[in-house]
């Protein structure tokens, strides 16, 4: 019996129906109906039903509740502990910094749906330190492209501000809500080379606070990336300004040989 409702995201009373005529299998369609409710802020660190529980309220066997609840593990979206029960964490995605890929391809390999929201793209000429990364000529243009992401579970949660040297060719009419990387490497046979990447942490401007939902002057993390092409020439400068509670990036490090260590 659940004899404090407050801890948990879901009360006993309640019911779903599912629909067993439908495609779509109900394993997926609980687990979409627990993510609209564990997305919300208040679901965060709160409790889920037991198995059995779940099952009553969705009217679905424990075969069906483990495997929407599997799924959410993977994603990060619940904590699943022995004896302790199946716990709300909060929405944030780890990127792993060991790899060069775009916020699509690092989305996809979570199993999460992207959601992006295209703020503006156009030609113009780049602040001179924009244009020194990007080694461009006095009044040279770069294509600006600015994007809001995040996913379907979470959004938003990162402003993204791309520039890309005008003379590289990409057209302002491609559909920039999909990945930027598979643009400029399936269609315009352009290889990636690798990039250098810095983060810090900073404070949200006004429109940046805006964009993102938060408090004016709140916290956020910047990301700075220098993307090169071949031959080391720089193709893409990126700056992206994400929520920390709903970001974070991780790396995996190695002990060198203890020879190999000043003495």
């Amino acid at each position: 019996m659940l004899t404090d409702d407050s801890k948990y995201a879901f009360q006993k009373s309640e019911r779903f129906t599912l629909d067993p005529d439908s495609p779509v299998p109900l394993y997926h369609q609980m687990e979409q109906i627990l993510l609209r409710r564990i997305v919300q802020p208040e679901a965060v660190d709160r409790l889920l039903p037991s198995e059995a529980e779940l099952g009553e309220i969705f009217g679905v066997s424990r075969a069906t509740v483990k495997r929407a609840l599997d799924n959410l593990s993977r994603r990060g979206l619940v904590d699943r502990r022995r004896a302790l029960g199946t716990r709300v964490t909060r929405s944030q995605i780890t990127e792993n910094l060991v790899r060069l890929t775009s916020y699509t391809e690092e989305m996809e390999a979570k199993g999460l749906t992207i959601r992006t929201l295209v703020l503006d793209v156009m030609l113009h000429v780049p602040p001179a330190v924009v244009a020194e990364k990007l080694k461009l000529e006095p009044d040279e243009q770069a294509l600006l492209i600015r994007r809001l992401r995040g996913t379907n579970e979470v959004f938003p949660v990162v402003l993204l501000q791309t520039q890309i040297p005008a003379r590289v060719g990409i057209s302002p009419e491609e559909d920039f809500s999909s990945s930027l990387y598979r643009i400029i490497e399936d269609k315009y046979q352009i290889p990636l080379e690798g990039a250098e990447e810095t983060i810090s942490a900073g404070r949200a401007s006004a429109e940046e606070a805006r964009r993102l939902r938060i408090p004016r002057g709140g916290s956020v993390l910047i990301m700075e990336r220098l993307t090169f092409s071949t031959r080391s020439q720089p193709l893409e400068f990126v700056r992206g300004v994400y929520r920390p509670d709903r970001y974070q990036f991780s790396i995996r490090l190695r002990r060198p040989p203890a020879s190999s260590l000043p003495q």
